[in-house]
């Protein structure tokens, strides 16, 4: 039942994590062509922040409980001390900086406070590289960059759905120049994320028998489920997008519904992500 909630857990810190970092990376590239979508979108990114230091701080909380399978466990001030200098708690507490600076970079719109968010953003990527199997792994550092980067351009993607959608049902006159814009650079971002995946999936996993394990059979589900957003995604890019230059406020319904499927993938994956992790390892 504990193990079950902290899979639970993980997927909210995954969602709000890479929901508030993408905004702080849309933002950086998108802010100038912002008007009334701005408030909204610089909102959401608070929100995000806010969810995720508070999920933060509740896994965290949850670990001792976890470790010693009792209530007391959170009373226990040696294990408090064992944790904050563990690559747990250096985790924890990169996730925390990076959210707080991520947060506090949408109080206001400045050339400095967009830097400080991709700063937060690439302390929130880095930060899951400090436990697990990437940690413990002999080739770490490699594992370490991959992943980093996997993170960044999935959040940069998953993180401008919501704002993408903002602006198509706000500000339709500059939503075909928006989304062209990020079309362009998703186009050559977006590949090299499952590249990455699968990078470290190819170091992790002892062999091809271990897509097998419930690890495997998980990791499969997930390659499906991302095999499943890059086809919407490119229905969007050459299909959708270009018909939205003409103000086809049809194609802008239709546009939002797809946005609104990939965000309901990317949460599958993201649960998907937060089970294999949590509770399988690549080696059994």
């Amino acid at each position: 039942m504990l193990d079950s909630f902290v899979v639970v857990l993980r997927t909210a810190i995954f969602i709000s994590l890479l929901q508030s970092a993408g905004v702080a990376l849309f933002i950086s590239l998108f802010n100038r062509h912002l008007t009334i979508s701005k408030t909204p979108i610089y909102l959401l990114g608070k929100i995000s922040a806010l969810s995720g230091a508070t999920f933060i701080l509740v896994r965290y909380l949850l670990e001792p409980i976890r470790l010693t399978g009792l209530l007391s466990g959170f009373l226990d001030f040696s294990l408090h001390e064992f944790l904050i200098t563990s690559n747990f708690g250096f985790a924890q507490f990169l996730k925390l900086l990076g959210t707080i600076i991520v947060g506090a970079s949408f109080l206001q719109s400045s050339r400095l406070s967009r830097m400080a968010g991709i700063v937060g953003a690439c302390f929130i990527a880095a930060s899951f590289s400090l436990m697990g199997h990437v940690a413990a792994s002999e080739q770490q550092w490699v594992l370490a960059i991959l992943l980093t980067i996997h993170l960044l351009l999935a959040a940069f993607w998953f993180g401008a759905l919501i704002p993408l959608h903002l602006v198509c049902s706000q500000e339709k006159l500059i939503a075909a120049k928006l989304v062209k814009h990020f079309s362009k650079i998703a186009s050559f971002t977006v590949p090299l994320i499952p590249c990455a995946g699968l990078g470290i999936a190819l170091i992790l996993l002892p062999s091809l028998t271990s897509l097998k394990t419930p690890y495997g059979i998980l990791l499969t589900s997930k390659i499906i489920g991302f095999s499943a957003l890059m086809g919407i995604a490119a229905f969007n890019k050459f299909k959708l997008g270009p018909s939205l230059s003409i103000e086809n406020h049809h194609s802008i319904s239709i546009f939002k519904r797809a946005i609104s499927l990939e965000i309901l993938l990317i949460i599958i994956v993201l649960c998907i992500t937060a089970t294999m992790t949590t509770l399988y390892s690549p080696e059994t």
